[in-house]
């Protein structure tokens, strides 16, 4: 179990810092001639409303802030990152809270479905929670101790909501109501 562990946070490690490197360069978008709908018209105008501070700091259960927040279009897809950060250490698990977002407008819906279904089957032999009552396509994962991952898909759409380093103030109801509601808010 242990070294499944390890082999999970290696692959989630690479994702996250391959997204956080890719995301923190702001670029002006590649088209192509199938791209008839571009991706920044609905949904880069209502980024801030998907995952809001209040947002983290109902998660986290203390005072937070910004750390990132960057987007970046290519050719098939509109990806949007944003996290926060504890303002101070738990006093009890000393950890510093911490809450990442991540959120792929695909061109197609069958590139968001294989993105989905990738990040699932790396994570599956892991132990996941397939949920029913979000979106097309979602499922839970936590390690009880260290951090909370929920991925969905709805439609064209892929988002990820994790919680590293869960203190004693972090709430988990409050992480599944927000997940439903950033999937509420995803058309």
């Amino acid at each position: 179990m242990k070294r499944r562990s390890q082999l999970f946070f290696i692959a989630l490690s690479s994702l996250l810092l391959t997204t956080i490197v890719a995301c923190s360069q702001t670029t002006g978008g590649h088209k192509t001639l199938d791209d008839e709908r571009p991706k920044t018209d609905t949904v880069a105008t209502h980024l801030h409303q998907l995952f809001t501070q209040a947002d983290a700091e109902k998660i986290m259960g203390e005072p937070s802030h910004l750390s990132d927040g960057s987007t970046k279009q290519e050719a098939d897809v509109f990806t949007y990152l944003c996290s926060y950060e504890a303002d101070l250490k738990d006093s009890i698990s000393q950890k510093a809270g911490a809450i990442y977002f991540l959120f792929e407008d695909f061109r197609l819906t069958k590139l968001a479905q294989k993105k989905y279904a990738e990040i699932k089957k790396a994570n599956e032999h892991l132990g996941i929670e397939v949920l029913r009552n979000l979106g097309d396509e979602a499922y839970y994962h936590s390690d009880g101790t260290n951090f909370y991952f929920i991925m969905v898909r709805k439609g064209d759409k892929v988002f990820n909501l994790k919680v590293n380093k869960i203190t004693s103030t972090t709430n988990l109801e409050a992480f599944k109501r927000i997940a439903a509601k950033i999937t509420a808010l995803v058309n």
